[in-house]
């Protein structure tokens, strides 16, 4: 007797709270919108026409909504992710409801422990409750979404877990039977949350869902089991793509991952089932990897980029999977073909996705994402020298490609990004051929190759840079440039010194005759052309045959090669004077004809 009162004087306090909770939260928005609520009276004015009729209504209505529409107000994102704000509001209600969860709980147990309630009551009474109170949960939403998401929640909880009971403790139910309530639940809960434009209360139905086949015990079917979260995630898709929930498909290919740890890892677990199913899921991961592309790139086109962040974790991810998935599980023998169709895949994705929506992000996204497939599949093929030019030419086709596909200067110099990959793999080819006795040798063609690639890469950036006028891509384009005449100068040093290896000190005194010509040429065809990219790679060879005679050469050639090196290239450099006189002269020339 005792207890019914308790619970009964429980319910009347939370139903008072949640009426007092609601007059004050009222209270307090007409005081931060500065609408005191004293009424105050005045006269009315004659030159006034009043509203009448139906038009009065309509007036009255529009001046003060419904709560209904009121708590269905878009909220701005950042306060929609904040638990925090979340706890505060109706902290009453939901600090009730956790207690009368425990409370439930201990009565329940004091019942089964007396053989009050038999079995088959246990479970139905479990269910029942839950049941009652997700339909109090979905009437209270009507009028106060956030207070009625909360006893969905409860109620769903409460029932997908006396189904868990009835299970795994008396065995009522088969796996797919408590798998399909569990089901019915969800999708309930997702329904309201739809319905009342409830997140939070999506993200619950989603977790609930996604849990489900882990509170069913006995299911060992792998198929089974992918099929269900196959099933769950297009249901995933579809709520995020009429109410814009992007993060909800994040969450589900989480999801998703965690269920496939156990098989991507099944050497490390040592498990022969999922050893043996691996190769039966693989096709279920290439469905998962395909329908969270799609669904990417069309939310894209559809709605634009709502969130960088979101799309960026969204194809990090995907690929990540799908990567995992077939390094692990994969034959040996198809895994280079396989991630170099990945990569066409991605790369087709992430063209359709910036042609239709002119949005950077995905295409850098799902574009990176590709790239490690192309470079993941030819590491798999290739290593050393062949992998340096493997490398080296995609990067340069990838450039060219981009640029001639989307038209975009800025996108072209972000790829180029890419030359870093094969310039760090060459520093053991610079090593090699340092100390090699051979003129023609597979590090001497690797390192042309970087060279030439640098050089028509920066030509390309810097040309049409200038077209668009876009400085920063223009000294990229620059920097590309000097990097690979850095290549060329290493290269002919090499070549020389190996040529005339019984003679170092004219060797070297050749090889800086040729470094000063050069620059002086690029540098003074830059000036008169205006060409900053030319400007830039003379100054940079200069600078170093300059700065190679002071501190290296000087100590270490003998005296007649020093002499005659240090008057060659001095009578080279002061002959300039009269060039850049020239240039000064026709400079104030243009100035005093305009």
């Amino acid at each position: 007797m005792t207890t019914l009162l308790a619970l009964v004087l429980f319910g009347f306090l939370i139903f008072y709270n949640r009426s007092l909770s609601a007059r004050l939260s009222a209270l307090e928005l007409k005081f931060k919108e500065g609408r005191v609520p004293i009424e105050k009276k005045s006269e009315p004015k004659m030159d006034t026409v009043q509203p009448v009729g139906f038009i009065a209504t309509l007036k009255s209505e529009s001046d003060n909504p419904p709560a209904y529409l009121k708590e269905n107000t878009l909220q701005p994102v950042e306060n929609q992710n904040q638990f925090t704000n979340w706890l505060k509001e109706d902290w009453l209600m939901k600090l009730g409801a956790f207690l009368f969860v425990v409370g439930f709980g201990w009565f329940v147990s004091y019942a089964f422990a007396n053989n009050w309630i038999g079995p088959i009551g246990r479970i139905s009474v479990g269910i029942i409750f839950g049941v009652i109170i997700m339909a109090l949960g979905f009437w209270r939403m009507v009028k106060y979404p956030a207070q009625g998401a909360v006893f969905m929640a409860l109620g769903g909880g409460m029932a997908i877990l006396t189904i868990f009971a009835g299970r795994s403790v008396y065995g009522f139910f088969t796996p797919i039977s408590a798998v399909g309530f569990d089901f019915i639940i969800v999708a309930f809960i997702s329904f309201a949350s739809y319905k009342f434009n409830v997140k939070s209360l999506g993200f619950i139905a989603q977790v609930l869902a996604f849990i489900s086949p882990l509170l069913v015990a006995g299911i060992t079917d792998s198929v089974f089991l992918f099929s269900y979260l196959f099933f769950i995630s297009m249901a995933t898709l579809f709520l995020a793509s009429v109410t814009g929930w992007k993060d909800l498909i994040v969450s589900s290919l989480i999801f998703v991952g965690l269920y496939s740890i156990p098989y991507v890892g099944a050497g490390s677990f040592g498990s022969s089932m999922f050893s043996t199913d691996g190769p039966i899921i693989l096709n279920f991961a290439y469905l998962f990897s395909m329908m969270y592309l799609v669904s990417g790139i069309f939310s894209v086109i559809k709605k634009g980029v709502q969130n960088i962040n979101t799309e960026i974790l969204l194809a990090t991810l995907n690929g990540l999977f799908i990567f995992m998935w077939v390094l692990s599980v994969a034959d040996k023998d198809w895994q280079s073909i396989i991630f170099a169709s990945l990569a066409l895949v991605f790369s087709i994705g992430s063209f359709i996705a910036f042609r239709f929506s002119s949005q950077l992000a995905p295409f850098y996204a799902y574009g990176s994402v590709a790239v490690a497939f192309i470079a993941t599949a030819t590491a798999l093929e290739l290593s050393g020298t062949a992998l340096i030019v493997a490398f080296t030419f995609e990067v340069l086709f990838l450039v060219v490609s981009v640029f001639f596909l989307t038209k975009n200067i800025k996108i072209t110099s972000a790829v180029s990004w890419l030359f870093v990959a094969p310039i760090m793999l060459s520093f053991e080819s610079i090593s090699k051929y340092a100390n090699s006795q051979e003129l023609f040798t597979k590090d001497f063609f690797a390192l042309v190759v970087i060279a030439a690639a640098l050089i028509i890469a920066g030509r390309v950036i810097t040309h049409f840079g200038k077209q668009e006028q876009e400085e920063s891509d223009v000294n990229a384009g620059s920097v590309l440039i000097v990097f690979g005449v850095l290549y060329l100068g290493y290269i002919l040093w090499q070549f020389i010194h190996i040529s005339m290896v019984g003679a170092p000190d004219i060797a070297t005194m050749t090889t800086l005759v040729i470094y000063t010509i050069f620059g002086l040429i690029a540098y003074f065809s830059g000036l008169y052309g205006n060409d900053t990219a030319r400007r830039v790679y003379g100054v940079t060879l200069l600078a170093f045959v300059v700065i190679r005679l002071i501190f290296v050469d000087v100590w270490q050639m003998e005296l007649f090669g020093r002499v005659v090196t240090f008057l060659a290239i001095g009578v080279l450099l002061m002959s300039t004077a009269f060039l850049t006189k020239k240039k000064k002269q026709e400079t104030i020339e243009k100035i005093i004809i305009k």
